[in-house]
């Protein structure tokens, strides 16, 4: 397994993703009943968190929302990171918390025990309905992370401590025990098993973005207008 494959592009494309992207969106409370078009500044509800049948599927949004957007990565994968928080995975998470689409998560942690207990304290923070908060944050700071030695037990609690109402001795417990083992073997072989390549990587209901579209994964226009055309062909 590679990673960072799209690193390059997404490091070329942050300018434009700044300049070009959000700033003449809508959210489908102007009238206009897109619920795909939702600026970076409207005011969205939280999305239902929730585990999917397979085990290894962790969802954010309503899970029957016909139009499904998985993204692959390793919590430890310094692109992910660029693409979570330059590139165009803020407006998925949007887009779900819109009503617009499921955002499906497969977590690998091929990158190695760093990534495996992130994996597993994102699990715990499931249980908790605090997942895309704790995701958030932890690949907000997962550089300085990464220039101490990597995310370990004790820096995944003290980093919880920043989402109100995370930790907790539920949470605690399963950060320390690595109560998910299973779920993080699990979703790691999803990976594998994938036809994925590097991460990040994009599947838009069942369809892997090709190499070729890297616009997808830095320009939330472009990404927009996919979406839009995916979502007319399947309603």
């Amino acid at each position: 397994m590679q990673v960072g494959s799209r690193r390059g592009f997404l490091v070329a494309a942050a300018a434009i993703t700044t300049a070009a992207t959000v700033g003449g969106c809508r959210s489908r409370d102007d009238g206009r009943g897109d619920p795909l078009d939702v600026s970076a500044s409207a005011n969205l509800p939280v999305a239902p968190e929730s585990l999917a049948s397979d085990g290894t599927t962790i969802v954010l949004g309503d899970p029957g929302a016909p139009l499904a957007v998985r993204l692959y990565e390793d919590m430890s994968c310094p692109a992910c990171a660029e693409f979570e928080t330059e590139g165009t995975a803020p407006y998925l998470k949007r887009a779900a918390r819109n009503g617009a689409l499921q955002l499906q998560f497969t977590l690998g942690s091929f990158l190695g025990p760093g990534s495996e207990l992130a994996a597993n304290a994102l699990r715990a923070a499931l249980d908790q309905q605090k997942f895309a908060d704790y995701h958030d944050l932890l690949y907000r700071e997962q550089s300085r992370v990464r220039k101490s030695g990597g995310f370990t037990r004790d820096r995944l609690l003290g980093l919880a401590i920043m989402i109100p109402g995370l930790r907790g001795p539920e949470f605690d417990e399963a950060v320390l025990e690595t109560k998910h083992r299973d779920f993080v073997e699990a979703a790691d072989e999803a990976l594998r098993a994938s036809p994925v390549l590097g991460t990040p990587a994009m599947a838009i209901d069942g369809a892997l973005v090709p190499s070729d579209r890297s616009e997808l994964y830095t320009d939330r226009s472009s990404l927009y207008r996919h979406l839009r055309r995916k979502a007319r062909a399947v309603a």
